[in-house]
């Protein structure tokens, strides 16, 4: 079988499953991240392995598994990213939220940037990409996620660094006054909201990455605001992206902590996704 040949099996084979418009995205997805073919490209023969890689994959897409953890890549803010079910596969509405801070903070800025919950690196990647000349850190409770993040960081040839640590534990602090962005995507969702997920992700995604008590589903945003009132610097920003569901109450818990100039931002889709505040400036010793 050739490339092309093989395009058109897949393209084939997932359409009832995922509609025409996936089916043609995940298509290309595969060929160009695992067979290394761009359509249009000149076809050529696969070898026995790619062979059976191509029935491999199609087996785990027809299973759920999105074609993210099938190729191990995913693309966010211009990088290839590795990926694997240790992480949560990013989101264009975390591409948007990268866009707002580089917004806020421009070239000629230096800062130091903390992520809190950081999977596999992209939010603090993206930003030391375009903004080289800042220290950019990702903190995540999960090993197996922080050598992801470590190992995207390699390949990239980035300087991020990325520690292990439970924000939620009383002996986690930040160095007072270290920090110019405390940024995170947290877990959100309550179980109550499952039925809104897609099942692809809560079969294949990471639970720990996902999912907050049904009693307390502000329980990070509420932790990091307190990191924040000690570990940003005077005028620092604390950016969150959340559950379109709870967004109105992020910004509530933001103010009620004593964060100023708190603003809330759509994301292209029109859904409340977004939330920054600066650092209060009572609190600290």
């Amino acid at each position: 079988m050739k490339t092309d040949d093989l395009s058109h099996h897949f393209q084939t084979q997932l359409t009832p499953l995922l509609g025409e418009r996936e089916a043609r995205s995940t298509t290309r997805l595969l060929m160009e991240d695992l067979f290394a073919y761009r359509q249009g490209g000149a076809p050529r023969e696969l070898t026995t392995e790619e062979a059976e890689l191509a029935q491999e994959a199609l087996l785990k897409l027809q299973a759920g598994t999105p074609v993210q953890y099938v190729t191990g890549i995913a693309d966010f803010y211009g990088l290839q990213l590795r990926v694997s079910p240790a992480v949560l596969i990013p989101r264009p509405e975390t591409e948007e939220l990268v866009e707002w801070i580089l917004t806020d903070h421009p070239a000629s800025t230096y800062r130091s940037i903390v992520d809190i919950g950081t999977g596999s690196g992209c939010i603090p990647l993206a930003l030391k990409r375009k903004r080289p000349q800042w220290e950019c850190s990702g903190i995540d409770v999960s090993p197996e996620a922080l050598a992801v993040a470590a190992e995207n960081a390699e390949r990239l040839s980035s300087a991020c660094t990325f520690s292990r640590a439970d924000v939620l534990h009383d002996s986690f602090t930040l160095a007072t006054g270290s920090v110019d962005v405390l940024v995170s995507n947290p877990p959100y969702i309550p179980p109550s909201e499952l039925q809104r997920m897609g099942e692809s992700t809560v079969q294949h995604e990471p639970h720990l990455a996902l999912f907050v008590p049904e009693e307390d589903p502000l329980v990070f945003y509420r932790r990091i605001a307190e990191l924040g009132r000690d570990g940003l610097k005077d005028h620092g920003h604390l950016y969150f992206e959340t559950n379109e569901f709870n967004n109105e109450l992020v910004v509530e818990l933001l103010r009620s902590e004593g964060y100023r100039d708190v603003q809330r931002k759509q994301d292209l889709q029109g859904k409340w996704r977004m939330v920054r505040g600066t650092r209060p400036l009572v609190g600290r010793p």
